[in-house]
């Protein structure tokens, strides 16, 4: 699917595309620079995106399956062309870190987003004009990504809906408001550590430590480490090998409530 294609103003998918430039940028080595752009588009890959909150609908952001191909080999390191498998493992995870940045900007404030499961496409990509962007990473490669974003208020939504079914207005879930003080602390680093296992010693057996000696951490090789931030567990995730280093992937995370008061406390 080839076409000429253009960008239009839609800040939400905009903002999209610099995120997902700079999660790129940061997993490849080096920064990325993201130019929007007119140009031919060959869609192979598309990740959905629900938008729901302040504004409900959906955004889909594409990619070619060359770009998608290359970009897979660069942040996994391969040197052959990725399984179908490793492309959406790696679609699925800088689409979530992209949509999780995007989620504290302004500009997505009283939204909830969701990324879908990566999929190939052959056609059905949304109608319309989609953004459209060039992120120029390391060693000359520039991948070309297009976002369509198709959203609209709340209760401009439920109100075509009740005008279709013939229902009365029904009033929007209130939407939780993040604390006005919030933007205070935002800046602040805090040290996060993976805690791989824990145990007990007695000083007798601490002095007794040397070389070669053994620690038995009480952890199965299968279980989940433990994501510390200032020392509170706030995510249970796997261990993987990102462009050679240690990296892990997060597959649960505590409540937000919890993660809150865990970094307060």
């Amino acid at each position: 699917m080839a076409e000429e294609v253009g960008g239009c103003a839609q800040p939400l998918a905009e903002q999209l595309l610099h995120e997902l430039g700079a999660v790129m940028g940061s997993l490849v080595g080096g920064a990325a620079t993201v130019t929007a752009t007119v140009g031919p588009f060959d869609a192979g890959w598309a990740v959905p995106i629900q938008v729901s909150g302040a504004a409900a609908g959906t955004m889909t952001l594409a990619l070619s399956r060359a770009d998608a191909a290359q970009l897979a080999r660069l942040v996994m390191g391969l040197s052959e062309e990725p399984e179908t498998a490793v492309v959406v493992d790696m679609l699925r995870e800088i689409v979530g870190q992209a949509v999780s940045a995007l989620q504290q900007r302004p500009v997505s404030a009283g939204l909830t987003l969701t990324a879908g499961a990566p999929r190939e496409v052959s056609g059905e990509l949304p109608a319309g004009w989609p953004r459209v962007a060039d992120v120029a990473l390391a060693d000359g490669f520039t991948p070309r990504l297009a976002c369509w974003q198709a959203t609209q208020p709340a209760a401009a939504r439920a109100a075509a809906q009740d005008a279709a079914t013939g229902s009365g207005p029904v009033l929007p879930d209130a939407v939780p408001s993040a604390p006005r003080n919030l933007d205070v602390i935002l800046d602040i680093d805090l040290p996060l550590s993976v805690r791989f296992g824990f145990t007990e010693m007695t000083l007798d057996a601490l002095t007794r430590l040397g070389p070669g000696s053994v620690i038995d951490l009480g952890r199965s090789p299968d279980d989940p480490v433990e994501v510390l931030v200032n020392g509170r567990l706030v995510a249970r995730a796997e261990v993987v090998v990102v462009g050679g280093n240690y990296g892990v992937r997060i597959l649960e995370v505590v409540s937000t409530a919890d993660r809150v008061r865990s970094l307060g406390s």
